[in-house]
């Protein structure tokens, strides 16, 4: 009867041990994975503008797409792309180049923007969310979405 217990018990305790194990290794890939931010559309929905988080203007569409150590997308009238590191959840992003086109009523937002992810030096994704910050204060809000092309 003993013997019983033993094992009954083992039993528990192995796959008991098993599930802690499991548990660790899915919130240790869990947020700020680099997994979470690339290959994927992020849609700016609000940036720090002279301290006050400001939705874009309308018709105006910045975005970023982080794959591969490269991010690019556009900044709401121009064409940009750069490099990016992540460690956990610092980010670096740049040096960034972009195109040189001028667009009516989106020049102020872009050179926002664009000096935004340059200062950036941590990220955390949250579902569909991705919110860039310097320190303590998120310069750029994101959502995951599409970009029609046409």
């Amino acid at each position: 009867m003993n013997e019983h217990h033993w094992t009954k018990y083992g039993v528990l305790a192995i796959g008991g041990l098993g599930l802690v194990l499991l548990l660790v290794l899915i919130f240790s890939y869990g947020l700020n994975s680099e997994g979470d931010l690339e290959d994927r559309t992020w849609v700016v929905q609000e940036m720090n503008i002279g301290a006050t988080m400001t939705a874009p203007a309308e018709g105006v569409v910045s975005y970023a797409v982080f794959s591969e150590g490269t991010v690019a997308g556009s900044a709401g009238c121009n064409n940009y792309n750069g490099s990016y590191e992540t460690d956990g959840g610092s980010i670096t992003i740049g040096p960034i180049a972009a195109t040189l086109m001028f667009c009516e009523g989106a020049m102020d937002q872009e050179i926002a923007y664009l000096g935004a992810l340059g200062a950036v030096d941590s990220y955390e994704v949250s579902g569909d969310e991705l919110t860039l910050s310097n320190g303590d204060t998120v310069l750029i809000k994101y959502k995951e979405g599409t970009i029609d092309a046409g």
